[in-house]
């Protein structure tokens, strides 16, 4: 209950998203739902298919929600602190499985793999099954378990690349058995082949899609490789030797600095680094490793070792060591080491028992503590909201909220086409796509245009009929991996058919009508302002000049908050501006104190950006201009 509350609290929105490669696994489950179902899935880069089926199956009871692509990892990871135990217990006891089991369930990593919508979250539950399944075997001498342990192990192949290097750590182990003095145990009498023959049962489909098409077994792999001189940049000693240090040390010094896979290793702008274990484990960590390295002779500690080693070796020999993805086959064995270290001082003699088990009791619940911590910090930090792409899913939210509220609802082409999150959560929706270059139909009617704001928008202004009423809502920021600063996303354009109703609070200069007004206290330190503009004249002017707006939040100690920029955010095209078209603009003001209403007031007027001249205020009561229309805030 622990490892599924730690994985199932907020899983849709922590962190945000959901990320492309989340939304390709979506997009193929669909398309599973449809009826194309495959053992392997060539799509971006190539993926097993365990995790994408599992997916389906979420998507049909929840539907195309970030919650349904994560749900299948988040109960695989908590599902997984059961054969985590018992391994653990059958290896080194009771007290060490317990606490391995604990260990799972808070572990920042495995709770991390558990809360995001990717295949490599389901490797280490199938290996600990398929472990704990083969010791019985061993121990107890049945075909039945040997058979059970192949099969289980065979189906890890359909979870992850990583997976691969999996026989070399039962190569390496059944050498160890040999160079100790233990081959009579090997073949148990023949009834190891049981093993072998759940493994071939269950591989051989995938195998064959495999052994159909090699370039999918090698492809990702050829990328990331440091094999590759571009990779490694002509020197392969200095990168293979970089990356051994790197990954031996992401257990207690510094892991995976790529923050969609990992925390910063502080909350004060250093880059991401945390290690696998806080410090808190430390301690045990090495007490753990300290004594599988002493017992070495001990099988379960030598296959312990082994197990780490190997599977390291995926993140060692690619880019970006080390690489909690890539890594995922340590797990969940690296929870063992400390572990073991806990299990040591829970039974030391050599203090109290209620001082040794307090101790213990308290370094466990501490690293829980603190994986709660950093997790639910990491989850809400801004650059976690960028990396994840949380303003596409924010994108394909609002407009499927559109859709279902009867809007007519149209979306720029490059966003479906280049973000596969925005494709899987609109799938089944009645949303129709434009390329701006064809331009958009006549639109006379309700309708919610998504629009690439950094571009001609000429064909927007050419589609909207008059009168109308247009609502500009620029989306929220984004940033690419490799994009320095962040920049928003889509603009939003609301369009109601439909004239201004009554007369204009004012009229700037000859041309300019400022319709309804209005502010808001959203909060007691929060103004909300909404404009609505309307030309005059048939355009705005053989010049095409647009006039800046500023809106002051005015105390008697001065401006307490303002707005200045081009009117409608520079988002509405020059040829828009017609009489007939209401353009609304909305702004929200953080004042530094609490509003006062018996002193305090806001200002809207318009300026030109190259001279700073103000236009003049008319009103409707045919008063003398001024400069400035003022309003008060409604509560």
């Amino acid at each position: 209950m622990l490892a599924a509350g730690m994985r199932l609290y907020r899983l849709g929105k922590w962190p945000p998203g959901p990320y492309r490669d989340e939304a390709w696994n979506g997009l193929d489950a669909q398309g599973v739902l449809d009826g194309h179902h495959t053992l392997f899935f060539p799509a971006n880069n190539g993926r097993e298919p365990f995790y994408i089926y599992l997916v389906a199956l979420s998507i049909a009871l929840f539907g195309p929600t970030a919650f349904a692509l994560r749900l299948p990892a988040a109960l695989a990871g908590a599902l997984a602190t059961i054969p985590t135990y018992l391994l653990g217990r059958e290896w080194f006891g009771r007290a060490t499985g317990l606490f391995a089991a604990v260990l799972w369930a808070v572990t920042f990593w495995p709770v991390h793999l558990g809360r995001i919508g990717l295949r490599a979250g389901l490797l280490a539950p199938l290996l600990a099954l398929a472990f704990w399944l083969g010791t019985r075997a061993w121990r107890e001498r049945r075909s039945t378990l040997w058979l059970a342990a192949g099969a289980v192990y065979g189906l890890s192949f359909y979870t992850y690349l990583a997976v691969r290097f999996t026989p070399m750590v039962l190569a390496l182990f059944v050498a160890y058995l040999v160079a100790t003095g233990r081959r009579a145990r090997l073949w148990d009498g023949g009834r190891v082949l049981w093993f072998a023959v759940g493994v071939a049962a269950v591989v051989a489909p995938l195998a064959l899609t495999l052994a159909a098409d090699p370039s999918l077994i090698f492809g990702r792999a050829g990328q990331v490789s440091i094999l590759s001189p571009e990779i490694n940049g002509g020197n392969l000693p200095g990168a293979l030797l970089g990356n051994v240090g790197r990954a031996l040390g992401m257990y207690i010094w510094r892991g995976d600095t790529i923050l969609r896979h990992n925390a910063l290793l502080d909350y004060s702008g250093t880059p991401a680094g945390r290690p696998v274990f806080d410090w808190l484990m430390i301690g045990p960590f090495l007490a753990g490793l300290g004594w599988c390295l002493w017992r070495w002779r001990r099988p379960a500690a030598a296959f312990l070792l082994i197990w780490q080693l190997v599977m390291l070796g995926p993140t060692i020999l690619a880019e970006d060591a080390p690489h909690f993805l890539r890594a995922a086959g340590v797990l969940p064995g690296a929870v063992f080491l400390p572990a073991i270290g806990l299990g040591l001082l829970w039974d030391w003699s050599r203090l109290s028992v209620g001082l040794r088990r307090g101790i213990a009791l308290l370094l466990l619940g501490g690293s829980a503590l603190l994986a709660a911590r950093d997790y639910a910090t990491y989850a809400q930090q801004p650059d976690v909201a960028f990396l994840w792409e949380a303003a596409a899913s924010g994108l394909a939210q609002s407009a499927a909220a559109d859709a279902e509220a009867g809007l007519d609802v149209y979306l720029d082409t490059r966003f479906s086409d280049g973000w596969p999150s925005i494709r899987y959560l609109l799938h089944g929706l009645t949303i129709a796509s434009f390329d701006p270059a064809i331009g958009l139909p006549p639109l006379d009617g309700a309708a919610a245009v998504y629009a690439w704001p950094y571009d001609s928008l000429d064909y927007l202004a050419r589609a909207v009929v008059a009168p109308t009423q247009v609502t500009v809502e620029p989306g929220p920021l984004a940033r690419g991996d490799l994009e320095p600063e962040p920049y928003s996303l889509y603009t939003r354009y609301l369009i109601a058919p439909g004239a201004a109703t009554g007369q204009p609070a004012a009229t700037f200069g000859d041309r300019f009508r400022l319709h309804e007004p209005k502010a808001t206290l959203v909060a007691p330190d929060v103004v909300d302002i909404s404009l609505a503009w309307e030309v005059e004249a048939a355009n705005i002017g053989d010049d095409g000049r647009v006039p800046n707006v500023f809106i002051h939040v005015i105390g008697p100690e001065g401006i307490l908050a303002q707005h200045d920029g081009p009117l409608a955010g520079g988002l509405w095209p020059a040829g828009g501006w017609r009489s007939g078209v209401l353009v609304g603009e909305r702004h929200t003001l953080q004042l530094p104190r609490l509003f006062n209403p018996a002193s305090d007031q806001v200002q809207i007027g318009l300026y030109w950006g190259d001279t700073s001249g103000r236009l003049p205020a008319f009103g409707a009561d045919g008063a003398a201009p001024d400069d400035k229309v003022i309003i008060r805030p409604e509560p």
